[in-house]
């Protein structure tokens, strides 16, 4: 199973439409925040069509009905979502790492901060994808073999 994690577009939808396009391959895409109206648009929808999709909202969507978290099970494994705005990501990931062991996550995935970052901490994998504005987002691969967790820029991959 591969994941594509998109976050913090902050109107830039040609960076998200270019990074499904290149990972058409994916079999999930979340969006962590902080662009809801670029990741629900017309074009997005379409290309999102035959792709399982969850998607939480940041501290710039006001006005989403989206929840600020999310759990769901991919390729046998726990995946904890959130922008991180509300467990306080800028200044640590302590309270988010807590949030996760509750949940019992095995991959967590955040983002606010739109600094790219991929961790294995206290057996979760923790990684934020960037800002998608900045050409950064990331990638997770589960297979029978194990989980990889890693970030990708888009002016590297075209």
């Amino acid at each position: 199973m591969r994941i594509l994690v998109l976050s913090d577009s902050h109107r830039d939808k040609i960076s998200l439409m270019m990074a499904v396009k290149l990972h058409r391959e994916a079999d999930v895409v979340v969006f962590l925040g902080d662009g809801e109206e670029d990741f629900q648009c017309e074009k997005m929808s379409s290309l999102l069509s035959l792709k399982e999709v969850h998607s939480v909202r940041g501290n710039c969507d006001v006005y989403s009905s989206l929840p600020s978290e999310e759990t769901f099970a991919c390729g046998g494994k726990t995946v904890f979502i959130l922008h991180g705005h509300t467990r306080g990501v800028k200044h640590g990931t302590e309270e988010l790492l807590c949030a996760a062991k509750e949940k019992c996550a095995d991959i967590v995935l955040y983002g606010h901060t739109h600094i790219p970052k991929s961790e294995y901490i206290d057996n979760m994998y923790v990684m934020c994808p960037g800002s998608i504005r900045d050409g950064s987002y990331g990638i997770v691969d589960i297979t029978d073999n194990g989980i990889l967790c890693y970030t990708a820029d888009l002016s590297r991959e075209l």
